[in-house]
Protein backbone atom coordinates (compact mmCIF):
# COMPACT_ATOMS: atom_id res chain seq x y z
CA UNK A 1 0.00 0.00 0.00
CA UNK A 2 1.29 3.44 -0.92
CA UNK A 3 -0.87 6.57 -1.16
CA UNK A 4 -4.27 6.29 0.51
CA UNK A 5 -6.93 8.55 2.03
CA UNK A 6 -9.79 7.63 4.36
CA UNK A 7 -12.53 10.20 5.03
CA UNK A 8 -14.53 10.28 8.27
CA UNK A 9 -16.31 12.79 10.51
CA UNK A 10 -16.15 13.67 14.19
CA UNK A 11 -19.32 15.60 14.89
CA UNK A 12 -19.20 18.49 12.42
CA UNK A 13 -15.45 18.14 11.78
CA UNK A 14 -14.42 16.59 8.49
CA UNK A 15 -11.30 14.45 8.83
CA UNK A 16 -8.95 12.49 6.63
CA UNK A 17 -6.54 9.70 7.53
CA UNK A 18 -3.66 9.96 5.06
CA UNK A 19 -1.01 7.31 4.49
CA UNK A 20 2.63 8.36 4.20
CA UNK A 21 4.03 4.83 3.97
CA UNK A 22 4.25 1.30 5.34
CA UNK A 23 7.29 -0.71 6.38
CA UNK A 24 7.39 -4.47 6.82
CA UNK A 25 8.52 -5.63 10.28
CA UNK A 26 10.36 -8.93 9.94
CA UNK A 27 11.46 -10.79 13.04
CA UNK A 28 14.90 -9.18 13.14
CA UNK A 29 13.39 -5.68 13.10
CA UNK A 30 10.86 -6.64 15.75
CA UNK A 31 13.61 -7.96 18.01
CA UNK A 32 15.43 -4.64 17.70
CA UNK A 33 12.25 -2.75 18.52
CA UNK A 34 11.21 -4.88 21.49
CA UNK A 35 14.41 -6.48 22.81
CA UNK A 36 12.89 -7.37 26.19
CA UNK A 37 10.58 -9.97 24.62
CA UNK A 38 11.07 -12.95 22.29
CA UNK A 39 9.62 -14.15 19.02
CA UNK A 40 7.46 -16.61 20.96
CA UNK A 41 6.12 -13.72 23.05
CA UNK A 42 5.35 -11.69 19.93
CA UNK A 43 3.53 -14.57 18.27
CA UNK A 44 1.43 -15.20 21.35
CA UNK A 45 0.41 -11.54 21.55
CA UNK A 46 -0.55 -11.47 17.87
CA UNK A 47 -2.59 -14.67 18.30
CA UNK A 48 -4.45 -13.14 21.22
CA UNK A 49 -5.46 -10.26 18.94
CA UNK A 50 -6.44 -12.55 16.06
CA UNK A 51 -3.60 -11.18 13.92
CA UNK A 52 -0.84 -12.86 11.88
CA UNK A 53 2.62 -12.06 13.22
CA UNK A 54 4.17 -12.91 9.85
CA UNK A 55 2.31 -9.94 8.36
CA UNK A 56 3.54 -7.42 10.98
CA UNK A 57 4.08 -3.92 9.59
CA UNK A 58 4.25 -0.31 10.71
CA UNK A 59 2.24 2.42 8.98
CA UNK A 60 2.73 6.18 8.98
CA UNK A 61 -0.77 7.63 9.40
CA UNK A 62 -1.22 11.39 9.17
CA UNK A 63 -4.44 13.10 10.30
CA UNK A 64 -6.01 16.12 8.58
CA UNK A 65 -8.95 18.05 10.07
CA UNK A 66 -11.12 20.92 8.80
CA UNK A 67 -11.76 22.80 12.02
CA UNK A 68 -12.92 26.33 12.72
CA UNK A 69 -11.81 27.71 9.38
CA UNK A 70 -8.42 25.99 9.68
CA UNK A 71 -7.05 23.03 7.78
CA UNK A 72 -5.04 21.22 10.44
CA UNK A 73 -2.43 18.55 9.72
CA UNK A 74 -1.07 16.41 12.54
CA UNK A 75 2.55 15.41 11.79
CA UNK A 76 3.94 15.10 8.27
CA UNK A 77 5.37 11.63 7.66
CA UNK A 78 9.03 10.98 7.03
CA UNK A 79 9.43 12.56 3.60
CA UNK A 80 10.66 9.42 1.88
CA UNK A 81 13.43 8.64 4.37
CA UNK A 82 13.37 5.64 4.28
CA UNK A 83 9.84 4.20 3.99
CA UNK A 84 7.47 7.16 3.71
CA UNK A 85 7.06 9.99 1.26
CA UNK A 86 3.57 9.20 -0.01
CA UNK A 87 1.78 11.97 1.91
CA UNK A 88 1.71 14.42 -1.05
CA UNK A 89 0.07 11.75 -3.23
CA UNK A 90 -2.38 10.84 -0.46
CA UNK A 91 -3.35 14.51 -0.16
CA UNK A 92 -3.79 14.75 -3.94
CA UNK A 93 -5.94 11.61 -3.90
CA UNK A 94 -8.18 13.35 -1.35
CA UNK A 95 -8.28 16.57 -3.40
CA UNK A 96 -6.27 18.61 -0.88
CA UNK A 97 -3.48 20.95 -2.01
CA UNK A 98 -0.55 21.39 0.42
CA UNK A 99 -1.08 25.17 0.32
CA UNK A 100 -4.51 24.65 1.95
CA UNK A 101 -2.89 23.49 5.19
CA UNK A 102 -2.87 26.40 7.65
CA UNK A 103 -1.78 24.73 10.90
CA UNK A 104 0.46 21.75 11.63
CA UNK A 105 0.51 20.15 15.07
CA UNK A 106 3.73 18.22 15.65
CA UNK A 107 3.14 15.50 18.24
CA UNK A 108 6.89 15.04 18.77
CA UNK A 109 10.18 15.57 17.00
CA UNK A 110 11.18 12.11 15.74
CA UNK A 111 12.16 12.10 12.08
CA UNK A 112 9.23 10.03 10.87
CA UNK A 113 6.94 12.83 12.11
CA UNK A 114 8.84 15.91 10.91
CA UNK A 115 10.93 15.04 7.86
CA UNK A 116 7.94 15.57 5.59
CA UNK A 117 7.79 19.25 6.58
CA UNK A 118 10.44 20.08 3.96
CA UNK A 119 10.19 19.03 0.32
CA UNK A 120 12.99 17.67 -1.86
CA UNK A 121 14.15 21.24 -2.51
CA UNK A 122 14.42 21.93 1.24
CA UNK A 123 11.51 24.32 1.03
CA UNK A 124 8.38 24.21 3.25
CA UNK A 125 6.15 21.41 2.01
CA UNK A 126 3.13 23.34 3.38
CA UNK A 127 3.92 26.96 2.50
CA UNK A 128 0.94 28.58 4.27
CA UNK A 129 1.25 26.64 7.52
CA UNK A 130 2.22 27.72 10.99
CA UNK A 131 3.20 25.22 13.67
CA UNK A 132 2.32 24.01 17.16
CA UNK A 133 4.56 21.93 19.41
CA UNK A 134 4.80 21.22 23.12
CA UNK A 135 7.31 23.59 24.75
CA UNK A 136 9.17 20.81 26.57
CA UNK A 137 9.47 18.85 23.34
CA UNK A 138 10.89 21.87 21.51
CA UNK A 139 13.53 22.37 24.20
CA UNK A 140 14.51 18.68 24.12
CA UNK A 141 14.63 18.67 20.33
CA UNK A 142 16.83 21.78 20.20
CA UNK A 143 19.40 20.15 22.49
CA UNK A 144 19.27 16.81 20.70
CA UNK A 145 19.71 18.19 17.18
CA UNK A 146 22.59 20.59 17.88
CA UNK A 147 24.85 18.46 15.67
CA UNK A 148 22.22 17.49 13.06
CA UNK A 149 21.98 20.00 10.17
CA UNK A 150 18.91 18.34 8.62
CA UNK A 151 16.91 18.47 11.83
CA UNK A 152 18.10 22.01 12.57
CA UNK A 153 16.84 23.09 9.14
CA UNK A 154 13.37 21.73 9.90
CA UNK A 155 13.28 23.42 13.30
CA UNK A 156 14.48 26.73 11.85
CA UNK A 157 11.81 26.61 9.14
CA UNK A 158 9.11 26.00 11.75
CA UNK A 159 10.31 28.87 13.89
CA UNK A 160 10.47 31.20 10.91
CA UNK A 161 7.01 30.23 9.66
CA UNK A 162 5.25 30.92 12.96
CA UNK A 163 5.71 28.54 15.86
CA UNK A 164 3.42 28.35 18.90
CA UNK A 165 4.84 26.52 21.90
CA UNK A 166 2.12 25.10 24.11
CA UNK A 167 1.80 23.72 27.62
CA UNK A 168 0.33 20.36 28.61
CA UNK A 169 -3.43 20.16 27.98
CA UNK A 170 -3.51 23.58 26.34
CA UNK A 171 -6.38 24.33 23.96
CA UNK A 172 -4.96 24.73 20.45
CA UNK A 173 -8.24 25.65 18.74
CA UNK A 174 -11.81 25.57 20.04
CA UNK A 175 -12.59 21.87 20.35
CA UNK A 176 -8.95 20.77 19.97
CA UNK A 177 -6.86 20.18 23.11
CA UNK A 178 -3.34 18.84 23.62
CA UNK A 179 -2.97 15.61 25.63
CA UNK A 180 0.37 14.99 27.37
CA UNK A 181 1.71 11.50 26.60
CA UNK A 182 5.20 11.55 28.16
CA UNK A 183 7.66 8.70 27.86
CA UNK A 184 8.14 8.18 24.14
CA UNK A 185 9.75 11.63 24.18
CA UNK A 186 9.69 14.19 27.01
CA UNK A 187 7.10 16.41 25.34
CA UNK A 188 5.19 13.81 23.32
CA UNK A 189 1.54 14.85 22.95
CA UNK A 190 -1.69 13.51 21.57
CA UNK A 191 -4.88 15.43 20.86
CA UNK A 192 -8.50 15.42 21.96
CA UNK A 193 -11.00 16.63 19.34
CA UNK A 194 -14.60 17.20 20.41
CA UNK A 195 -17.55 18.29 18.28
CA UNK A 196 -21.29 18.03 18.99
CA UNK A 197 -20.84 15.28 21.54
CA UNK A 198 -18.44 13.22 19.40
CA UNK A 199 -14.83 12.68 20.43
CA UNK A 200 -11.59 11.63 18.73
CA UNK A 201 -8.39 10.85 20.62
CA UNK A 202 -5.23 11.09 18.52
CA UNK A 203 -2.77 9.01 20.56
CA UNK A 204 0.21 9.45 18.23
CA UNK A 205 3.06 7.09 19.21
CA UNK A 206 1.52 5.83 22.43
CA UNK A 207 2.19 2.41 20.96
CA UNK A 208 4.17 1.09 18.00
CA UNK A 209 2.64 -2.35 17.59
CA UNK A 210 -0.78 -3.92 18.25
CA UNK A 211 1.06 -6.28 20.62
CA UNK A 212 1.05 -3.45 23.13
CA UNK A 213 -2.71 -3.70 23.56
CA UNK A 214 -2.06 -7.13 25.07
CA UNK A 215 1.19 -6.08 26.74
CA UNK A 216 1.07 -2.34 27.50
CA UNK A 217 4.10 -2.89 29.74
CA UNK A 218 6.26 -3.53 26.65
CA UNK A 219 8.05 -0.36 25.56
CA UNK A 220 9.90 0.03 22.29
CA UNK A 221 13.67 0.46 22.26
CA UNK A 222 13.29 4.01 20.95
CA UNK A 223 11.08 5.19 23.82
CA UNK A 224 13.07 7.87 25.65
CA UNK A 225 11.84 6.74 29.09
CA UNK A 226 10.53 3.18 28.83
CA UNK A 227 9.03 3.06 32.33
CA UNK A 228 7.20 6.36 31.84
CA UNK A 229 6.02 5.26 28.40
CA UNK A 230 4.53 2.07 29.86
CA UNK A 231 2.76 3.99 32.62
CA UNK A 232 1.39 6.52 30.14
CA UNK A 233 0.28 3.75 27.77
CA UNK A 234 -1.68 1.84 30.42
CA UNK A 235 -3.37 5.03 31.61
CA UNK A 236 -4.24 6.37 28.16
CA UNK A 237 -5.55 3.04 26.86
CA UNK A 238 -7.76 2.70 29.94
CA UNK A 239 -9.09 6.23 29.48
CA UNK A 240 -9.76 5.63 25.78
CA UNK A 241 -11.58 2.37 26.51
CA UNK A 242 -13.69 3.89 29.28
CA UNK A 243 -14.60 6.92 27.14
CA UNK A 244 -15.62 4.78 24.17
CA UNK A 245 -14.04 7.43 21.98
CA UNK A 246 -12.85 7.04 18.42
CA UNK A 247 -9.06 6.67 18.52
CA UNK A 248 -6.32 7.38 15.97
CA UNK A 249 -2.82 5.86 16.09
CA UNK A 250 0.12 6.89 13.94
CA UNK A 251 1.71 3.44 13.50
CA UNK A 252 -1.13 0.93 13.40
CA UNK A 253 -2.37 -0.53 10.11
CA UNK A 254 -3.91 2.19 7.94
CA UNK A 255 -6.10 4.07 8.65
CA UNK A 256 -5.07 3.67 12.31
CA UNK A 257 -8.63 4.43 13.33
CA UNK A 258 -10.86 2.48 15.71
CA UNK A 259 -11.81 2.02 19.34
CA UNK A 260 -10.03 0.57 22.35
CA UNK A 261 -11.87 -1.94 24.53
CA UNK A 262 -10.92 -3.65 27.77
CA UNK A 263 -10.28 -7.39 27.69
CA UNK A 264 -9.51 -8.66 31.18
CA UNK A 265 -6.35 -6.90 32.33
CA UNK A 266 -5.38 -6.10 28.74
CA UNK A 267 -7.01 -4.24 25.84
CA UNK A 268 -8.51 -4.95 22.45
CA UNK A 269 -8.44 -2.97 19.19
CA UNK A 270 -11.63 -2.66 17.15
CA UNK A 271 -10.73 -1.26 13.73
CA UNK A 272 -13.06 1.29 12.18
CA UNK A 273 -15.13 0.22 9.19
CA UNK A 274 -15.57 2.57 6.26
CA UNK A 275 -19.09 3.96 5.96
CA UNK A 276 -21.04 2.88 2.91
Amino acid sequence: MHAAAWAFEVGAVRCLALLDGVSRLDNARMLRRFPDATEADYRQAYRQLGLNYDEAASSLNVLLMRLGGETVLVDSGEGGKPHGGHLPRSLAQAGVHPAEVTLIVVTHSHGDHVQGLLNEHQQPAFPAARYVMNAAEWEWWAARTAADPAQRAIAAMMKGSGLQLIADREEILPGLQALPLPGHTPGHIGLRLTSYGAELLHLADLLHSPMQFVRPDWSAAFDHDKAAAATTRARALAEAADAGALVFFYHLAFPGLGRVARKGTAFWWEEAQRSA
